[in-house]
Order: C-alpha cells, then sequence, then structure tokens
C-alpha cells in the first residue's frame, strides 16, 4: 500500500477510504523558522479508519508534487482534523474544522504537551545545516513519514477526549486573533537588535529589518506566552539601548495602556463600580479617607490592591465595602470548586478543575484573573483587528495590559480616538497614552 501521495490517481483513492477525521501535520521548510517565514514542504495526513497516514509532497525535490490549491481540497473533504498547533497551521492550510491538539491537551491537563519526535537524521541534518534554511527539503519523504507516524503515536489517546468547556473560544477566537496580530512584528535597527537580544539564528524570525512574535496559550491559565528564537516579547528588558532598538514601520509607536486593569477586571465581577479616576488613586482616597493624597499613601493602596486581586485581603481594611465583596468573590468560587470540582470564566467558558495541583483559594483567584485578563482582551483585539483591517496602523505587540500600535499618520487622529473607545468599552476600562519612535514610551 502507498504512502506517498503523488498522482491524482492516488489522491482519489486516498478519498475513497472513507474519510472523515483525521491527523495532520505541515512539514515546512525548517521547523525553527517562524511559520511566516516558512515554506509549505509537504503534508502529513493520517485517516483515523486507517493503521497509516500518508504523506504529500508539494515542494520536494523527493516527489512529484501535488499543488496546494489540490491538498487544500483534500483536506476540505474532512469534517475534523486534528493537528498539533493550530494557529501555526493556518499559515499553510487555512481549513475548516481544525483542532489544536496540544491546546486540548493543555486545558484538561494545565500543562504543555510534550510529544515532538525527532530521530538520528533530523539531529545530523539540523545540525550540519543549521544556516540552511530548506533543511526539510534534504530529509527523505520517508523520515518525514516516520517522524508523523510517530507523533500520532503519541496522541491517538487524546483524540477520545470531549472537548472542555470553552474550547471553541480558544481553539478559534484566540488562535485567529493571536495569527493575525503576529502578521505585523516589530520594526527594529538591525545590528544593534542582534547584538543585544541575541537571537538564536536572526534567519528564524527577523525579515526586512522586523522581527516576527509568537503567541501561544498553551498554559495553565491560557494567557499567552511570547516568545521566539531565544527572544521573549512579553518581557523586554527596561533599559533604554534594548528598546531603542525598536522602531516604528509607519510613523510612530502608540501604546495603550489599560488603567488598573486587574482591578476594574475584578470590580466588573463583583459589581463594584469605579469611575473614571485613576483606580488606585480612588481606592487610595477610600482607604486613607482624604481627598489628597501623598506619593507614599498612594504606593500603599497600591500594593494593597495588588494583594486583594490575588486572595489576600488587607484585615486594616477587610470591613470596607470593596474587600467585603472581593472576599464573598473569593468565597463563593472556592466553594463552588470544592463543591463541583470546577469553577469557569464566566466570559470564555474555561473551567479550572481538581486536576489542578496544591489549589487554594488565593491560587484559585490569581488563575481567574489571568484567564480574565486573556478572554477580555482577546474579545478586545478581535474588534480591534475588524476596525484597523483597512488601514495602514497595525497591532505591533500585545503585553496582557497593554497594546502596542505601529501608527500611520495617514490614519488620521481620529483612528487613535475610535480605538481608544473600542478598548475602553463605553468607560469601563480607561486607557493612558504614551508615544514614541521606540519602545522608550
Amino acid at each position: 500500500m502507498f504512502y506517498i501521495v503523488e498522482s491524482e490517481e492516488q489522491i482519489e483513492r486516498l478519498k475513497s477510504y472513507g474519510i472523515n477525521k483525521g491527523y495532520v501535520e505541515v512539514i515546512s521548510n525548517n521547523d525553527n523558522l517562524h511559520p511566516k517565514l516558512s515554506t509549505t514542504v509537504a503534508l502529513y495526513i493520517r485517516p483515523f479508519n486507517l493503521n497509516k497516514g500518508f504523506i504529500i509532497p508539494i515542494d520536494h525535490d523527493e516527489g512529484i508534487n501535488v499543488s496546494k490549491t489540490r491538498v487544500s481540497q483534500v483536506l476540505e473533504a474532512f469534517d475534523t482534523l486534528y493537528t498539533l498547533n493550530r494557529k501555526d497551521f493556518i499559515y499553510h492550510f487555512n481549513t475548516r474544522g481544525l483542532i489544536d491538539i496540544s491546546l486540548l491537551y493543555s486545558m484538561g491537563e494545565y500543562d504543555r504537551l510534550d510529544i515532538f519526535h525527532s530521530n538520528k537524521t533530523y539531529n545530523y541534518f539540523y545540525s550540519k545545516n543549521s544556516n540552511f534554511c530548506d533543511i526539510n527539503k534534504l530529509i527523505p519523504l520517508s523520515k518525514h513519514h516516520e517522524k508523523c507516524e510517530e507523533n500520532f503515536n503519541k496522541i491517538q489517546d487524546l483524540l477520545d477526549s470531549p472537548l472542555p468547556n470553552g474550547f471553541d473560544f480558544y481553539n478559534e477566537t484566540c488562535t485567529n486573533v493571536f495569527y493575525l496580530v503576529e502578521q505585523q512584528g516589530l520594526g527594529i535597527f538591525y545590528n544593534a537588535f542582534t547584538e543585544l537580544f541575541k537571537p538564536k539564528n536572526p534567519l528564524y524570525n527577523i525579515y526586512n529589518n522586523t522581527v516576527l512574535t509568537s503567541y501561544n496559550l498553551y498554559n495553565a491559565t491560557s494567557r499567552p506566552t511570547n516568545a521566539h528564537n531565544s527572544i521573549n516579547f512579553a518581557a523586554i528588558p527596561k533599559s533604554e539601548k534594548h528598546r531603542k532598538c525598536f522602531k516604528p514601520q509607519n510613523d510612530k509607536f502608540v501604546e495603550f495602556d489599560f488603567d488598573g486593569y486587574h482591578l476594574r477586571l475584578l470590580c466588573d465581577q463583583i459589581n463594584y463600580e469605579l469611575n473614571e479616576e485613576s483606580a488606585h488613586e480612588q481606592l487610595a482616597k477610600l482607604y486613607f479617607n482624604k481627598e489628597e493624597i501623598t506619593e507614599e499613601e498612594y504606593s500603599e493602596a497600591k500594593q494593597l490592591n495588588f494583594q486583594a486581586i490575588y486572595g489576600k485581603i488587607p484585615k486594616k481594611h477587610k470591613n470596607l465595602k470593596i474587600f467585603r465583596l472581593i472576599q464573598e468573590y473569593i468565597d463563593n468560587m472556592w466553594g463552588v470548586y470544592q463543591d463541583t470540582g470546577e469553577v469557569c470564566n464566566p466570559q470564555s467558558g474555561k473551567p479550572f478543575t481538581t486536576k489542578l495541583k496544591r489549589m487554594n483559594p488565593a491560587k484559585l483567584m490569581n488563575y481567574m484573573m489571568q484567564s480574565l485578563e486573556t478572554s477580555n482582551n482577546v474579545l478586545i483585539l478581535k474588534d480591534v483587528l475588524r476596525y484597523l483591517k483597512n488601514k495602514k496602523t497595525k497591532i505591533a505587540l500585545y503585553t496582557y495590559d497593554a497594546i502596542l500600535f505601529d501608527f500611520s499618520k495617514e490614519d488620521g487622529k481620529q483612528t487613535l480616538l475610535d480605538i481608544e473607545e473600542i478598548m475602553s468599552r463605553e468607560g469601563k476600562f480607561p486607557i493612558k497614552h504614551k508615544f514614541s519612535n521606540n519602545l522608550v514610551l
């Protein structure tokens, strides 16, 4: 029985086997490249009703290549397809019914799926050709098939797992949003950037003085990490020399930063109303019962607020309405968790279950706040992306409580005002602004 599909007759034979559900892997030209910079070499596809998978060559010298259009038609014949990383896969084939297995695992087990198989052939080619972009074109199709078969064997047990509550939100909405956010990248001064940030290999995610970010949701709270090529974009050093490595591709960097974001997210959950004044300042006035507060009192209030957000209610102020409501929220959430075995993000539906280790009320509160931050931001990003669809201004970077825009003056000031309106959610989440020609904002 053939396993390399390279003719129309073989494609039709493959389809005749009665395909419904399957597993797919894209074989790009280099496993280390950011998917935006990669090309499609081949596709592995494993129908569930067969005992082995198939390789369809697309741009590999060893086989008779099949067009991506024809391969897309094969994929569309499936009702459901599982893959290891949906966001990376849609760079190559944006097909329907695609389920992210790594996301399915992380939402069920609160850990990262670690099954990626390599072999001596892979290790040899990657060690000898580190600066060659098309390494996977050198590796025989039989070795690609072997690796993909091993990967499939390791995830088979997951394929019968029921989709957890909220899965569609993360599998569809989140991955689509971060796929679009990644497209813009960040402008850089190449020499300064590579000298200071020391990427593993500049070829992997740098092109035309642009560095590409990479978001993933494979962790307990689904709060996205953002790292690629040994660069952590979620924690860019604060030093001026590091931040001056970046430059806008349009005219200006504009950062929209939420005021007291986590505090406001929590107040939204407990129905405690804050006005548009600085959230920390409002509560400082409440704690100290005065209209004018000092810098020291502001700092103390801010510290108290952060403690409360993560489940530690200050004894000195525990009788204040806001802290009573926060304590009730924590107690109710913990009670539901103990009684039913799970609590869910009310916005996305994401469950936190008793599979989580060493859980306590404060830790559960921490997880919920990170989850609410992500779900709320994804909905905001979705609306902003829709608004910017036909504009030059783009989202350059997302960092939890702030969004960095690469602003084009051609779009006009009204664009910034409209973005602020979208992000503030009718004033519920007030915005602060910063402008710069680099990331020293």
